[in-house]
């Protein structure tokens, strides 16, 4: 009996992570809430010259890209960025449209916001934006594109945790049915594709 309890439970100790196995530890931080405007009109994250120009960002790391971190050997589901000329040393993320909090989870270094956008034609998508040092929204808020999510970690602030986490991980997700882990559980292109869209595609077809 003690040899059973003890195999089982090393089982799930050492069981390899997978979306399906390991969403619905992320679930409880997700609110079921809908947007009450719809999202027409997208701008970028960041409070620059002009939010509309895809110009107006440095992209550090592109969508598919190969990654070690979190999970080994994961699919880079998103693109990370900053502004191009930032303002100012801290570096504020704004909502891209319409739209309302649905999940804030992780913490320190990996902290998330997701945003829920409901677009014209009745269907939904998502927004996931990480490596947020200060979140100025909770979950259940409405917001525009003039909605200041949160700030991004400064180079000096992200020394602490032996990385480069002073950029903004951006996701442009399709669904969120795995409530955030796919983020570093997408080991194919069949999962990546499934769940999103490349961000840079996305946003040079709707900064109109």
């Amino acid at each position: 009996m003690r040899l059973s309890l003890f195999l089982l439970l090393a089982f799930f100790l050492f069981e390899t992570p997978t979306i399906d196995n390991d969403k619905d530890r992320w679930k409880p931080y997700y609110t079921d809430v809908n947007p009450h405007q719809v999202a027409d009109h997208w701008f970028l994250p960041f409070h620059v010259a002009d939010r509309k120009k895809i110009a107006q960002i440095k992209i550090i790391s592109i969508f598919g890209d190969h990654r070690d971190s979190y999970y080994k050997g994961h699919i880079h589901t998103a693109i990370d960025i900053n502004p191009a000329t930032p303002k100012n040393k801290l570096i504020d993320v704004y909502a891209m449209a319409n739209g309302v909090v649905c999940s804030i989870h992780l913490g320190e270094n990996q902290k998330t916001v997701v945003l829920k956008h409901k677009l014209k034609n009745g269907t939904v998508m998502f927004t996931s934006y990480k490596h947020l040092k200060e979140v100025y929204v909770k979950t259940g808020d409405f917001t525009s594109p003039n909605t200041k999510l949160a700030r991004l970690f400064t180079k000096e602030e992200s020394k602490k945790y032996g990385g480069d986490y002073h950029h903004l991980h951006l996701e442009i997700r399709k669904k969120f049915d795995d409530y955030g882990c796919a983020s570093w559980l997408t080991m194919n292109n069949a999962q990546l594709n499934d769940r999103f869209y490349n961000p840079q595609v996305f946003l040079k077809a709707n900064l109109k």
